[in-house]
């Protein structure tokens, strides 16, 4: 391990002249297969992550696509860690945890969640899921009912403000049908080990027309989870409804509400060295003693008027909202939490995408209670009791300048400004020595951030682009709230992460090839203390860097024969970064930062013979290497290979398929808690398990 000062000194050199080498060497050879096939030119995609409508040949961005079929085709559609494995620089963590949700990171940024989503924007239907102090909750996403994901990696502060380390735009299909339609999905599975422990899930959609050139989809599902675990059931049903109106020639409407019911959700909480070992199905006591888990409602709607001028402009305009009621047993409390969401958003683009400009405005109310968890009943004894809002402001612009036929370059500035306040609720804390201590106050945390990039193209195959892009990101409120000392109020110590990215990069029709580095100041780490297991509480590292390679390219071998591989190298690092815990110092410079795998592999062989009519398979494996679980411990995961086969039928009303994962039965961890107490780092994924779907198509 190189940890000597004059080893972190030549590292970027290093990093540098072997990263540009590798990187020119990749793209001549990509590059000349391309060019070798007269039909491997760039495809003529676009898309709106970048809050213009603009062509992949136009991006100085990572920019991948993800479409419907590659979302559920012979899959459960339960997480973004099935739709997103094709993505280089994602690293999506399933916990098979329905209370905690998947551990969702784009180049390091979100890692460090405990619950939900942190680091990284999510948008549904152009309409942010992340809340202005930077945490999403998907209650109310159905993956289902996806048309196709963009996901950009990278700084985006630029263009969505609070914690943009990367941003994952998902789409419902937008066009009005011809005529009424509908299909229905049934999926089920179950679990060698447990073969009584099953699941089930059905999804149904109708999609109408609505007078002239109108259209209306509605979507219902329900998933019933019994887990390969003890206390890992859940049941969760959600509703969706989209109307698409044109209002005249130049106006357009499109308004949506989803509601998500999740009545159920227990957690099973993760498993120290020992338990991994002896029995991985196991719960740890105090999660059954207490039925850790939740309860939860959460619904959204929102509507955006769009108009397209003769002149080729475009002005949009959006408002939404969120409720969200959450009932929450934890091992150390019993949280209730309500939350009302909104905000709006006005942006005008200049004919062709040329000049973005708008703004953003969120509000977010959070009426959050702790009270002592008695048998999963909550008690009277409150150690929490206040009331926090968070104001967003972010006004923005991007232009793109067309510099040549071939080369355009592109520049954004956004300013946000982020209000925390809290109305402490409760009179005499328990914790303090001062009776009647109000932790009552308001935090303010600003940031200026910026992007500039430059594309050129090639060849008729290849684009080359480069850019540099600032992000930051705030502690969410709760991750605030919860303070080490447990008094109320707001961590007045914690501070906002910043960083700043620089990457090159080419793509082809079938290929992209991605150098990165980002320097993180003032890094959000989460840890634990023995006091309190299982409560997250946060400090700043002094700074880190990341470092990374992505690759992804695709080929057909054979008519009919399709493979695709995807490589994520990531090397992160503390650079400076001290701390004192039980009278300990303990000195972090150069060691690697938790949680992510320095390699991450994914291939995949898709066959479609001609001659079976419709009838397809896909044999896909994916490898992690071994990682850290904690900052200041030796202790890391083990490397993995995991295996999956899937069989199917397209092409007429019935789409049978089968899917076989985890074929060689491989005992792996799914996803871990980084820096947690007594041990208990290890989220166990499944063993070998089936599921069998059918798609039914009415026409």
């Amino acid at each position: 391990m190189r940890d000597t000062a004059a080893a972190r000194r030549t590292q970027p050199r290093a990093f540098s002249r072997v990263g540009i080498s590798a990187f020119y060497s990749a793209v001549v050879a990509l590059s000349g297969a391309s060019l070798a096939r007269a039909q491997d030119t760039l495809a003529p995609v676009t898309v709106t992550v970048t809050r213009a409508e603009l062509s992949l040949t136009q991006l100085p961005f990572a920019v991948a696509v993800v479409n419907a079929r590659e979302t559920t085709h012979g899959r459960s559609a339960l997480g973004l860690d099935e739709a997103l494995a094709a993505v280089p620089g994602v690293f999506a963590a399933n916990r098979y945890n329905f209370s905690l949700d998947q551990r969702l990171a784009i180049r390091g940024f979100g890692a460090r969640s405990a619950f939900a989503v942190r680091g990284v924007k999510v948008l549904l239907d152009g309409i942010p899921q992340t809340l202005p102090d930077g945490q999403g909750q998907l209650t109310h996403v159905e993956l289902g009912a996806a048309d196709r994901i963009e996901v950009l990696r990278g700084s985006a502060s630029a263009l969505y403000g609070n914690a943009t380390g990367g941003v994952i735009s998902i789409w419902t299909d937008a066009r009005p049908p011809e005529r009424s339609t509908g299909d229905v999905r049934i999926v089920g599975g179950t679990f060698d080990r447990r073969f009584d422990r099953t699941w089930s899930k059905w999804q149904a959609t109708g999609r109408f027309r609505v007078g002239s050139g109108g259209g209306a989809t509605l979507n219902v599902s329900r998933l019933s989870y019994e887990g390969a675990r003890d206390h890992s059931a859940a049941d969760f049903r959600a509703l969706g409804a989209r109307l698409r109106l044109p209002l005249g020639p130049t106006w357009s409407l499109m308004a949506l509400a989803d509601i998500g019911d999740q009545p159920r959700a227990d957690n099973p909480g993760a498993l120290n060295l020992t338990e991994l070992g002896t029995n991985r199905d196991t719960v740890p006591p105090l999660n059954v003693a207490t039925h850790a888990g939740k309860d939860v409602l959460q619904g959204q709607a929102g509507a955006t008027v769009r108009g397209r001028f003769a002149s080729g402009d475009e002005a949009t305009v959006t408002v939404f909202g969120l409720a969200r009621d959450l009932e929450n047993p934890q091992t150390f409390a019993y949280i209730r939490l309500n939350r009302a969401a909104y905000g709006a958003r006005a942006v005008f683009t200049r004919s062709g995408g040329g000049v973005t400009a708008g703004i953003d405005v969120q509000r977010q109310r959070d009426d959050r209670t702790n009270v002592g968890n008695s048998g999963g009943a909550p008690d009277t004894v409150r150690s929490l009791d206040q009331l926090e809002h968070v104001t967003e402001l972010g006004p923005f612009v991007q232009a793109v300048a067309g510099i040549s036929p071939r080369a355009a370059l592109t520049a954004g500035l956004r300013y946000d400004w982020v209000t925390f306040a809290v109305d402490d609720r409760l009179v005499g804390d328990s914790t303090s020595d001062v009776k009647y201590r109000n932790d009552s106050g308001e935090r303010v945390m600003a940031a200026l951030s910026g992007s500039v990039g430059a594309t050129l193209r090639a060849g008729t195959a290849v684009t080359l682009y480069a850019s540099t892009g600032s992000s930051f990101e705030t502690p969410t409120t709760t991750e605030l709230a919860n303070r080490p000392d447990t008094a109320g109020g707001f961590n007045r110590s914690l501070s906002p992460q910043r960083a700043w990215t620089y990457e090159v990069g080419a793509r082809g029709a079938a290929w992209e090839l991605v150098l990165y580095q980002a320097d993180v100041r003032d890094a959000l780490v989460g840890f634990e203390i023995p006091a309190s297991p299982g409560r997250r509480f946060f400090r700043n590292a002094g700074s880190a860097r990341h470092r990374g390679v992505e690759l992804s390219a695709g080929a057909a071998l054979t008519a009919g024969l399709d493979v695709r591989a995807t490589w994520t190298y990531s090397d992160f690092r503390y650079r400076r970064y001290a701390f004192t815990a039980g009278g300990t110092t303990h000195v972090l410079d150069g060691r690697r930062l938790p949680g992510v795998p320095r390699h991450a592999l994914r291939l995949a062989l898709k066959a479609r013979p001609a001659s079976l009519h419709g009838a397809w398979g896909e044999l896909e494996t994916q490898y992690a290497s071994s990682y850290a679980v904690d900052d200041t411990l030796s202790r890391q995961t083990a490397a993995w290979w995991v295996t999956n086969l899937r069989l199917g039928r397209d092409g007429g009303r019935v789409e049978p398929f089968v899917a076989l994962q985890n074929v060689f039965n491989r005992m792996y961890v799914g996803s871990v808690v980084v820096n947690a107490a007594a041990g208990r780092y290890y989220e166990p994924a499944p063993g070998r398990n089936l599921l069998v779907g059918v798609t039914y198509s009415g026409r």
